[in-house]
């Protein structure tokens, strides 16, 4: 089968779980006998707006890379601040080319960020399949997480969340320098003076649509009908969990003709049979993993941890090289290596995963489960289904949730099975395959 990928590139120029997971797809599809190839947002011509695509060197032994120069932006940080950079057209030679070149069967799009419509369009011309994964909520919210002013605007998604959102957007030129060749090289350094993402997140004040300009309620209007549009030239949706597909449902005006519902991995996931218990009278630590930041529950948690004070159970948190103001009982150990997350697994007593925003996924919790490592979660965790229901708790109703545990000192056990990465690459081929409705 001849697979062609699109997704946000490779690292260390792109980072997150999408980019991990694309990267491991296309890697064990090769090794499965598949022809792969990889279309990504490539770099930003200053002194050439001209679009094309070029063929880039290889970086996984076996995968074709297809580099868009001067892509459209990459709204990574959340929000758009030029609506009418977002639906810049193209010609339709540029996709056409391409798909001529390749030649694949399927196409697998893993974002809409950065990709033109016009090569949606091309590609229906020419009847190819194509899957897409939500990985985030791009497309059907200027922001990928849908978090916003402290709390999730999935069932509120209207042109007014859209020029809300957009007070906090970056300036594209801004966002253009995440494309230039030497980011990467300096992302690091600017990294240990940024502020946390707990210190930038700001609430802004709601407004009403007459606050905003003619002309911007027009062009938000036009964008979300431009990804409103290429929504409905995908073939089929893989939703890598229930949460996901319940959101897509609601903010998609065309009901949805084929999907699945198939969980992700990743090749970092240690398959097999788990055996997981809790006994929360050995409980003498718990930890938090992930950005410090709102709609990470990060907040949540650390009101947990103040309740906690004068009790005999001390907090750590792992994610970010940064200081903050915390808590007497909460040891701040920042971010760790790849090369120490064994360690640091085997060490956790209780995992919690609070998360705020409907994460569509989430491989934090399948990474602990690997290392048969306690984790709770909250509701908006999409791979809850992993683990039972009394695993879960709703969100802003963690302390009280842990206090019960605590006060009863439950000790409960499971078993379940994680697929092997090689197992979860047959699974998407058999959806690539067969449309089930």
């Amino acid at each position: 089968m001849r697979i062609l990928h699109y997704g946000l590139g490779y690292t260390p120029e792109r980072s997150g779980g999408l980019v991990q997971y694309v990267t491991d797809l296309m890697g064990e599809q090769v090794k499965q006998n598949h022809e792969v190839a990889y279309l990504f947002p490539g770099r930003v011509n200053i002194f050439n707006s001209l679009t094309k695509i070029k063929k880039s060197k290889m970086r996984i032994s076996g995968v074709t890379s297809f580099e868009i120069i001067n892509s459209l932006p990459l709204a990574v940080f959340g929000g758009i601040k030029d609506p009418e950079k977002f639906q810049r057209k193209v010609d339709h030679s540029i996709y056409n080319d391409l798909l001529d070149d390749f030649k694949p069967d399927i196409i697998h799009v893993h974002s809409l960020m950065g990709i033109h419509k016009e090569f949606f369009e091309v590609a229906t011309d020419k009847k190819i399949k194509i899957v897409y994964t939500s990985h985030d909520y791009f497309g059907l919210s200027p922001n990928p997480t849908f978090y916003f002013n402290g709390k999730s605007w999935d069932e509120e998604n209207d042109l007014n969340f859209w020029l809300n959102v957009s007070q906090g957007a970056i300036e594209t030129k801004k966002l253009k320098l995440l494309q230039l060749p030497f980011y990467s090289n300096i992302r690091d350094i600017i990294k240990k003076f940024k502020k946390s993402s707990f210190q930038k997140e700001k609430h802004y004040k709601n407004m009403e649509n007459e606050a905003f300009s003619l002309e911007d309620r027009k062009l938000f209007e036009e964008l979300i009908d431009y990804y409103q549009s290429i929504f409905e030239l995908i073939t089929l949706f893989h939703f890598n969990s229930s949460i996901s597909k319940t959101v897509f449902e609601r903010n998609l005006v065309n009901p949805i003709s084929s999907y699945k519902i198939l969980s992700i991995s990743n090749s970092t996931i240690l398959g097999g049979t788990k055996h997981i218990k809790l006994d929360m009278s050995k409980v003498k630590k718990i930890t938090y993993i992930g950005q410090y930041a709102e709609f990470k529950g990060f907040t949540e948690f650390l009101e947990l941890a103040q309740s906690y004070i004068h009790k005999n159970i001390k907090f750590e948190i792992y994610g970010e090289n940064i200081d903050l103001v915390l808590p007497a009982n909460v040891l701040n150990k920042k971010r760790f290596s790849s090369e120490d997350k064994e360690k640091i697994f085997e060490g956790i007593q209780l995992l919690i995963i609070p998360s705020k925003w409907k994460e569509t996924f989430g491989f934090l919790e399948l990474e602990a489960l690997s290392y048969n490592c306690p984790v709770l979660v909250s509701e908006h965790v999409g791979s809850k289904e992993f683990i039972p229901h009394e695993y879960v708790f709703k969100v802003g109703n963690l302390t009280k949730y842990l206090n019960e545990l605590s006060i009863s000192n439950v000790v409960t056990s499971f078993s379940l099975y994680l697929p092997t990465f090689q197992e979860h690459t047959k699974n998407i081929e058999r959806m690539y395959i067969k449309n089930n409705g």
